[in-house]
């Protein structure tokens, strides 16, 4: 056993030892009524938590009952992991958003989760981030937000005092620009599918393209969600990892079809295989997955993978099989199937369409779509804009000299 200014280190355990009011007080370090193991993190801690008590008790301001209110024990929560897994327990979330916290944590358990949660220091997380200089500024401020909810629930539970991962400044991150496809490209790529895939495929490509849905609410259109004498579709349902949901924004919006998406959709199903096709109403409230899972064909959905007549999960599938080998057949950059949806934006920015109707199509609001696209807004129609400009000087400056003299004469 070795004894260190009032830490006794142990073989499965700590000790503090400390005089307070006469007597000499041993309290052996718990987390959740088991003995705190003698790590190197917990050792550090110990010597940080003794150092406060003296403090406390010199000022006397030291409070037993408030560091050990069980005898023997110290009840100021558990390690960092066990605290992430409740944060995570406490959420009420999509799977999707699940997931991607589930991630993070995977991240920070080796790294930080052994320690005690009030051992936790902000250099410890600053360490733990310089294990990874290969993640994007995005990711570690998407890893730190998650450490940082969880710290802040032991905050409002009173568990810690402080918050260690509230002084963590965000990573700086460029987020990539809009990078759409130009028109000769989208008619290549489009072309390329009718020519080598099954129509499906290439109904559902021109489809993307030419409405600028998100991959989510393609995967999730229902033919219900048609109306097709108005030539609109109602964008009001997403499917994320074979799980249908809202929409990203929570909120519906009616597409107008132009011609050519309204062509591909018409043909799209006009050429739907009508044989083994369930009833919609034999499909009930079976999930994407379920469907996937026991080979059933589902009718109610609008795109289906035409290899299995399942919903589409995700876009990855789509990606590997069908649009990367195109791009690389055709010799055009690689981006990801999502950049159709950027490639509408545009469309409608350089046809002429007004940011609000442009927003409202895509399901934006105008700040979000200013901020996003506000390159497009003038390509293309700056001389235009330029030229009124100068018709508008032309028209309202005064005459000079010259030709006052000259229109005396």
């Amino acid at each position: 056993m070795a004894d260190t200014r009032g830490v006794e280190i142990r073989e499965s355990s700590i000790r503090l030892s400390f005089a307070f009011e006469g007597k000499r007080q041993r309290r052996t370090l718990m987390v959740d009524g088991v003995a705190m193991l003698p790590t190197p993190a917990n050792v550090k801690y110990a010597h940080r938590l003794i150092a406060e008590i003296r403090l406390r008790i010199r000022a006397g301001s030291f409070s037993l009952a408030e560091y050990f209110p069980e005898d023997g024990t110290v009840a100021r929560g558990g390690t960092v992991a066990d605290q992430l897994d409740q944060w995570l327990a406490a959420q009420s979330i999509e799977e999707s958003t699940k997931a991607g916290y589930s991630s993070a944590i995977k991240f920070w358990k080796p790294l930080v989760g052994q320690i005690a949660m009030t051992a936790l220091r902000h250099s410890d997380i600053l360490k733990a981030l310089r294990t990874r200089p290969d993640l994007s500024g995005k990711t570690v401020n998407n890893y730190v937000s998650v450490l940082r909810a969880a710290m802040h629930l032991a905050v409002l539970d009173r568990l810690l005092k402080e918050n260690p991962v509230a002084a963590i400044e965000n990573a700086k991150w460029q987020k990539e620009p809009p990078d759409p496809f130009d028109r000769e490209e989208v008619d290549k790529i489009i072309a390329y599918a009718q020519e080598h895939y099954d129509p499906a495929v290439a109904n559902m490509i021109e489809f993307r393209f030419f409405t600028g849905v998100r991959t989510s609410e393609m995967v999730g259109l229902q033919w219900t969600s048609i109306d097709w004498n108005k030539r609109q579709m109602l964008v009001r349902e997403a499917v994320v990892m074979g799980i249908r949901k809202q929409t990203k924004t929570n909120k519906a919006r009616i597409v107008a079809l132009n011609s050519r998406a309204f062509a591909a959709l018409e043909r799209h199903r006009t050429a739907l295989p009508r044989a083994n096709v369930m009833a919609i109403s034999e499909v009930g409230d079976t999930t994407h997955a379920e469907i996937k899972r026991k080979g059933q064909v589902d009718n109610s959905t609008a795109f289906l993978d035409p290899r299995y007549g399942t919903p589409w999960i995700d876009e990855r599938a789509f990606r590997r099989s069908f649009w990367t080998p195109a791009l690389k057949a055709l010799g055009i950059r690689y981006r990801p199937p999502n950049n159709a949806r950027h490639t509408f934006a545009t469309m409608l920015l350089m046809a002429g369409a007004t940011p609000a109707y442009a927003a409202k199509q895509m399901g934006h609001s105008v700040e979000v779509f200013l901020s996003v696209y506000s390159k497009w807004i003038d390509d293309g129609h700056g001389d235009l804009e330029q030229a009124k400009l100068e018709r508008f000087i032309g028209q309202n400056s005064p005459a000079t000299p010259q030709e006052q003299k000259k229109g005396t004469v």
